[in-house]
């Protein structure tokens, strides 16, 4: 059982380590990208172009409770020694682990007048779970620890989701002050995995030790999977199909969704400005390949526990699933940006973004104080430091640079995460290069006022009145 804890807690952190986009390209209004985390954001550019697969790539990896580290301790040697009791011991009722990999295929935009239009072809694969502490410590444990208790197990779920998504995006000045954009997102399903929260209480009587369990949890799925049931329609064995035809699972058009993204830019004055977007408000409806797992009972499984190896085996046999074939919907994780950007002189300025997303009703949120800076004519560089998870050791670098038409820019918000994965709880990453033509490096628009419009990290969000600075 502790093997079976052990792949629980590893493979939830290293697949499924959305999430948060990078708080830091929330300030970069002079990146194209940063249309992607607010659709009211142009540029001062006729044409934007990612390149093809490197326009933008997204990686990010978070836990709310746990280190890799904490569970897996270095041995003699290479090897690894499997340690939970103390980190699940710390754990709160329930922590979130989560991931998100973010592929743009195809990104282009288009800026004519006051109006500026975006397109965008994106793989995305995110993750969520929640992992319930009493569900582990009974896993790790077994049950005499509840002893005249009534141990809620409740709130533990997996997510997984696979899709691509179709965006076109408008921007619009609507005057001096205010920009406003919508970005509309056809999807379009490969895979996914769902539940909702498992409702699950063990209760062990201190004199008797008779224990028994109650619960009742429903699993959604649209996968490549061979299903073997009963006669009765109850799970016998589910395993992936030996030949998957990838090209019929890249392209398959059958499961369809929709969503939206919205977002503002408001310039209070010369040299502050307000932004706010909200994203991913949306569905998708899924019908290939598709099968659900109900289960529902209330049984006493004190004979059934005869030793702690068995009870996970036990709860598993006594709530084995019934298996349906409907097809059913899944919601996508909303979030919320709303930051600040202050001009502090002619080549810093300063910013914060708090940002939220909810998963299944829970919201999970982050604050990231930033500098921002013109280093040399074409290179740019952005420091940044974020509350979240419980951490406070993330620190965040940006770099940005120009070379004739081609831009390129790295950000993290945690940067130092990535030279000690398996001792943090947030990494993530974002980087690309994108081609961009026609640029007026004089005049600007409400959204850059005057900027150059490069991929820079100079001005977080563009609204400052730059005529009033000195020009270099």
């Amino acid at each position: 059982m502790k093997l079976l804890l052990a792949l629980t807690l590893t493979f939830c952190f290293i697949i499924k380590t959305n999430s948060q986009q990078n708080n830091t390209l929330f300030l970069m209004h002079d990146l194209p990208q940063a249309n992607i985390v607010n659709p009211a954001v142009g540029i001062n550019c006729k044409v934007f172009v990612g390149m093809p697969v490197l326009g933008s790539t997204h990686i990010n990896a978070y836990s709310t409770g746990f280190a890799l580290s904490d569970v897996l301790t270095p041995s003699t040697g290479d090897s690894l020694i499997f340690n939970p009791d103390e980190t699940i011991r710390n754990f709160g009722k329930t922590e979130v682990v989560a991931t998100e990999v973010h592929l743009s295929l195809l990104s282009a935009g288009y800026k004519h007048g006051a109006n500026y239009f975006t397109l965008g072809i994106n793989e995305k694969i995110n993750s969520f779970s929640v992992l319930n502490k009493n569900a582990l410590l009974l896993l790790n444990e077994g049950n005499s620890q509840f002893e005249g208790k009534n141990a809620d197990m409740s709130g533990t779920r997996a997510n997984t989701i696979h899709y691509r998504e179709y965006a076109l995006g408008w921007a619009r000045e609507v005057n001096e002050k205010l920009s406003i954009g919508v970005r509309l997102k056809f999807l379009y399903g490969k895979a996914d995995v769902y539940n909702k929260p498992i409702d699950l209480h063990l209760f062990t009587d201190a004199t008797t030790f008779e224990t028994y369990i109650n619960g009742k949890g429903d699993l959604y799925g649209s996968l490549p999977v061979d299903i073997t049931t009963d006669a009765d329609g109850y799970l016998e064995e589910i395993e992936f199909k030996e030949e998957i035809d990838t090209r019929e699972y890249l392209m398959n058009k059958a499961n369809k969704g929709y969503g939206v993204d919205l977002g503002l830019v408001y310039q209070i004055n010369n040299t502050t400005t307000l932004s706010a977007s909200l994203l991913d408000i949306g569905y998708l409806k899924w019908k290939s390949d598709v099968f659900s797992l109900h289960s529902e009972g209330e049984i006493d499984i004190t004979d059934e526990l005869t030793d702690d190896g068995e009870i996970g085996d036990s709860i598993a046999e006594i709530f084995n699933p019934r298996v349906l074939y409907d097809g059913y919907s899944s919601p996508l994780a909303p979030a919320l940006y709303i930051g600040v950007s202050k001009t502090m002189n002619e080549w810093l300025n300063a910013g914060a973004v708090f940002h939220t997303e909810m998963y299944k009703k829970r919201w999970h949120p982050s604050f990231t104080l930033s500098g921002n800076a013109e280093i040399t004519k074409n290179i740019y560089g952005s420091a940044s430091y974020t509350l979240q998870n419980g951490q406070f050791t993330n620190v965040g670098l940006g770099f940005g640079a120009k070379f004739g038409f081609l831009h390129f820019h790295a950000i993290s918000d945690n940067v130092f995460g990535w030279s000690d994965l398996g001792g943090t709880r947030n990494a993530n990453l974002r980087f690309g290069l994108s081609m961009l033509f026609g640029c007026d490096k004089e005049k600007g628009s409400n959204n850059d006022n005057g900027i150059r419009a490069l991929p820079c990290i100079g001005d977080p969000y563009n609204a400052v009145k730059r005529k009033h600075r000195r020009r270099r």
